[in-house]
């Protein structure tokens, strides 16, 4: 009877065990200094449903991270930092825990009160796991062209709600430009976005820019450096003879170097031209030699020294004379 008895009871808690269920992760990982989010899921007996309900969460075997109704209960490092960033009634029991340190590492299982009979600790825990804080934003690189405004967009993606991280930009005073912020959300996925808006030139160029993302405790960075194209400028056209106003007077027989130079980028083709005729020109390089040996009267004239590459052209000229 005592046998039959004690069987009928195992039954029992078996059948009500199996009303109490509880989804949660076995392993999450958490960076320092940032958030930790539990996913949890649990039921409970059907007839429970209209009462009200307390969610515990503890840490180890009695050490209290979240309390629903008495927060003086939470160990005092817990305090202020733990939520359920669900609806307990609705049967969400996940939990956020911010500004994650070391001795938040450990095992965490859910406790449900309804009243002094009707409770359950669930025997399924999440075991968190504490990294360095590696995570850093994403700089999405485009085109950058003088005189064009162009939209630099830096993001960071973070699958925990807690404390919202800060995604800045940080450039030098010669770059001015505008910042616009946004969150947008994907499933359990936040993406934090900042965009800077400028126009760039050419003095830009070389400039390194910062997008930092901030937590209250630890931070992290990536830099950009600006490549801003340009068109062809500040053409010089130069001698290694001397010159005046543009002139070169050489002695018959004796020989010519001139020397055309530009700033641009990408690099431009350069060319030299006498009475329309090409005589030189060099691909993908911002100067170009000319070497005129034994001149005659037949190399007199004006040479045209033209710059081109895909944002524009310029040229300029020097005259030879004999006597």
């Amino acid at each position: 009877m005592i046998e039959k008895s004690y069987f009928l009871l195992s039954l029992l808690q078996a059948g009500l065990a199996q009303n109490w269920k509880i989804n949660i992760p076995p392993r999450v990982t958490a960076q320092e200094g940032s958030c930790a989010w539990i996913p949890c899921h649990y039921s409970y007996p059907s007839h429970l449903a209209s009462q009200t309900r307390i969610g515990i969460w503890y840490q180890g075997k009695d050490s209290i991270a979240f309390h629903s109704k008495h927060h003086e209960k939470m160990l005092q490092r817990f305090r202020n930092r733990t939520w359920l960033l669900g609806d307990l009634k609705g049967g969400d029991c996940s939990l956020i825990i911010n500004n994650i340190i070391r001795e938040d590492a450990g095992s965490y299982h859910l406790r449900i009160e309804f009243d002094n009979v009707n409770s359950y600790s669930y025997s399924s825990a999440t075991n968190l796991h504490i990294s360095d804080f590696t995570d850093k934003p994403m700089i999405f690189p485009v085109e950058i062209i003088a005189g064009k405004r162009v939209n630099l967009r830096c993001t960071f993606n973070t699958t925990c709600n807690g404390t919202a991280p800060a995604l800045t930009w940080d450039t030098p005073i010669a770059v001015p430009g505008s910042v616009s912020n946004t969150v947008t959300q994907n499933g359990v996925t936040l993406t934090y976005t900042t965009v800077l808006s400028l126009i760039p030139s050419p003095r830009h160029q070389g400039q390194t820019l910062t997008c930092r993302v901030s937590y209250p405790t630890v931070s992290s960075e990536q830099t950009f450096v600006l490549t801003v194209q340009y068109p062809p400028q500040n053409l010089s056209v130069a001698s290694l003879n001397v010159m005046k106003d543009s002139l070169i007077n050489i002695i018959e027989g004796n020989s010519a170097v001139i020397i055309c130079s530009v700033k641009s980028l990408p690099a431009s083709n350069l060319t030299w031209r006498h009475l329309n005729v090409t005589v030189n020109r060099t691909h993908s390089n911002n100067e170009l030699w000319l070497e005129i040996p034994h001149i005659t009267h037949r190399e007199t004239g004006d040479y045209q020294c033209v710059a081109e590459n895909e944002h524009g052209a310029v040229e300029g000229s020097i005259t030879i004379t004999v006597e």
